[in-house]
């Protein structure tokens, strides 16, 4: 019985594919069908027509809404599968589900399952043709005669446009993505030469342990309750989980030619995790290329960018420490009108993206670029105490952000009370604790990190998955941060069902709930948003020996 329905189901997969594969045109509109293509994306994503005008649409029956205001892409999302929110649900308008009538019970279920499980229910609505598809756009009523939503918009397009954009909708998520098949779905994660085994195992340990506890899954499939046609519809989405790790070496720049060499040998679905001791930029080029999503990599310097996609992070790294510092300063109530800020970095890409964070923040909230100034130390000059502690002396201004490692803690002496410094606790790593108690009360310390007091209580949760670990070094936050990781992937994976299209993963992860997860306060969520953790601490250090940090702002700053 159980491997008839696995049949029933690959049967199925099949009449999907081959139902939803377009016919190959080598023209469109008089164009070559990639060009086509290219410009019916751009009707889709950013309403915009072939001429570059923006797309002219009206809803709720009269009111002229511009395609750049309400895109296609902003409420059926990138993959086409549509979305929920605001009690409006938005069907799928991609090449496999347009291709295929729409059911009102059990809508993932193919034609073929539909005939051997025996439902008779008529289609919803038949399968769309493209005078059919044309109608709906134009008129807002589907091939059943029935009003869609008022909320759809009615396109006013001539009949080469609307040639352009259903060639694109009839290829949109129209094939499975590279990386899955009937039974699996293959994932890789990155680790880059020069990653301690300590390190590799507090990310490969966790992982490696949810995809053996995903897989036994499977084996309650042949009881009675999956054998119904609701438990059908569900294992048809199942799919077991394969774990590769691509392991990279040699100079950053020879990165990408690995990679294409690992993808091209070994097809996956995406990226979990990865780990490298330097920037995570040539891997994220190498995703935005081939379009390969890649699902938080344990990072603090990853890509800090408004237009890519398939990179997800936790957060902006330093950049974030950065920016709520920004925010914080210029939210003091007894600032001067122009206050003179100094920047003093180490030498390094983690200073570096402290500053920027700071730098571009300030700015943005209208301060004058020309009362921050920036000093960069050396290394030689930073282990010069005495040096240092004569040169910070001689800087007047009245707040100080010290974006340097423990190395500095002799020289703090030279400050007075009549200034304002400011640390980063991801900077100084263990050594936070020992700012000078001399110091702190007018020293702050960006804290990207759940309140130290409450994380005891949901890191606990995360030691399920970390069976056959000899060591845990919890101060990396590389298992936890796994662990989070894994908890938005499940999610993804059951909110995407049998929809294997890589942007849809993405899609489907951006309508997620917020989560509370043992590193951060809350990883919150939204289309096309690339970084889940969004808040940093502000804190202090209370006086004596055995110091904790002190709450001094919200999570986020405004």
């Amino acid at each position: 019985m159980k491997a008839r329905h696995l049949a029933v189901a690959l049967l199925g997969l099949g009449f999907l594919l081959s139902a939803a594969t377009p016919k190959e045109v080598k023209t469109v509109a008089g164009m070559p069908a990639q060009q086509a293509l290219a410009l019916g994306e751009r009707m889709y994503r950013q309403g915009l027509l072939p001429s570059g005008e923006p797309m002219a649409s009206v809803v709720s029956g009269d009111i002229p809404v511009p395609g750049t205001s309400f895109s296609c892409g902003s409420c059926h999302l990138r993959a086409g599968l549509g979305s929920w929110e605001g009690g409006v649900v938005t069907l799928a308008t991609n090449g496999a589900r347009l291709a295929q009538p729409r059911y009102w019970k059990f809508p993932n279920l193919t034609p073929a399952e539909r005939e051997e499980l025996k439902l008779q229910n008529p289609p919803a609505r038949p399968a769309y043709t493209d005078e059919a598809l044309a109608h709906v756009l134009r008129t807002g009523m589907d091939p059943a005669g029935r009003t869609l939503h008022p909320i759809m918009p009615c396109y006013d397009l001539n009949d080469r446009d609307m040639a352009i954009l259903i060639h694109y909708l009839r290829n949109l998520s129209a094939r499975l993505s590279p990386g899955v098949d009937g039974e699996t779905l293959r994932f890789a994660t990155v680790i880059t030469e020069g990653v301690s085994r300590q390190d590799q195992e507090a990310m490969l340990v966790p992982l490696n342990n949810y995809v053996a506890r995903h897989n036994q899954f499977s084996k309650g499939f042949g009881n009675r309750m999956y054998l119904a046609v609701g438990g059908n519809e569900m294992t048809g989405s199942y799919r077991k989980l394969a774990l590769s790790v691509w392991r990279l070496s040699g100079a950053p720049e020879t990165w990408e030619r690995q990679l294409e060499a690992h993808l091209k040998k070994e097809p996956v679905f995406a990226l979990l995790g990865g780990l490298s001791n330097g920037a995570w930029a040539p891997i994220h080029r190498f995703c935005e290329k081939e379009k390969l999503p890649c699902l938080f990599p344990i990072t603090d310097l990853p890509v800090v960018s408004d237009t890519d996609w398939y990179t997800l992070y936790f957060s902006k790294g330093y950049y974030q420490e950065g920016q709520a510092a920004a925010r914080f300063v210029n939210g003091m109530e007894d600032l001067p009108s122009t206050p003179q800020v100094l920047q003093i970095l180490q030498e390094g890409p983690e200073a570096r993206e402290l500053a920027a964070g700071f730098r571009e923040t300030w700015q943005e909230l209208g301060r004058p670029a020309a009362a921050l100034q920036e000093r960069v130390l050396t290394s030689a000059e930073l282990a010069d105490a005495e040096g240092l502690r004569r040169r910070l002396a001689q800087e007047k201004v009245g707040i100080v952000l010290l974006w340097v490692d423990a190395r500095s803690f002799p020289a703090l002496a030279s400050f007075g009370e009549d200034r304002r410094m400011f640390l980063s606790s991801r900077l100084l790593g263990p050594q936070t604790t020992a700012v000078p108690e001399a110091v702190r009360a007018f020293t702050w310390i960006t804290y990207p990190y759940r309140d130290p007091l409450e994380e005891p209580a949901y890191s606990k949760y995360a030691d399920t998955l970390l069976a056959g670990m000899k060591e845990r070094y919890p101060e990396r936050r590389i298992s936890t941060r796994v662990y989070s990781l894994i908890q938005v992937l499940r999610q993804g994976l059951m909110d995407m069902d049998r929809h294997f299209y890589r942007d849809n993963l993405l899609d489907r992860i951006g309508m997620q709930r917020d989560q509370a997860l043992p590193d951060y306060l809350r990883l919150s969520f939204g289309p096309g948003q690339r970084y889940a953790s969004k808040g940093c601490f502000i804190m202090q250090l209370s006086p004596g020996a055995n110091p904790r940090l002190l709450r001094r702002s919200e999570w986020v700053i405004h």
